[in-house]
């Protein structure tokens, strides 16, 4: 190889590696704009009004992960209600149990593009795991949905 060619790639390589270091602007990274014309994580959380909850294990059933959350008072307040259609739904709650233990995990997936946008894990130990999932995720969506009147404790 020549010394020019040589000087050439590892300047080009140096250019690549500087470029890789270069910050974002903190505004550009907050930003809740989507990418390419689709919606944001934030703006299908906050925009989301129906919810399907999917089952991949025999341990969980979804009927009564729907009772707990429909108990919730803040998403009574955010208007969320539940499908069981999942064509319908806006957001899709997956639940999971870990093969061989007491642990069950869940992911809050935006249907259309099969992002995951939220999740969790909780173990059955704790108190109902339905009733615990539903904590979670009134917890990891207050963020993007913050409430208009203060909910009522049960």
């Amino acid at each position: 190889m020549t010394s020019s060619l040589r000087y050439l790639c590892v300047m080009l390589l140096a250019g690549c590696c500087a470029f890789a270091f270069v910050p974002v602007p903190s505004s550009a990274a907050q930003s809740p704009q989507g990418v390419a014309g689709r919606p944001s994580p934030f703006e299908v959380l906050r925009a989301a009004q129906t919810i399907f909850i999917r089952t991949k294990s025999h341990y969980f059933k979804p009927a009564a992960l729907e009772q707990a959350l429909l108990d919730r008072s803040e998403v009574q307040i955010w208007g969320l209600v539940i499908t069981r259609e999942e064509t319908n739904a806006d957001l899709i709650i997956e639940v999971d149990r870990k093969l061989f233990t007491n642990k069950f995990v869940y992911s809050v997936i935006d249907p259309r593009t099969n992002t995951v946008l939220l999740g969790g894990k909780i173990g059955s130990l704790g108190g109902s795991v339905e009733g615990q999932i539903a904590n979670g995720f009134v917890k990891r969506l207050q963020p993007f949905r913050p409430l208009s009147a203060s909910p009522v404790t049960k």
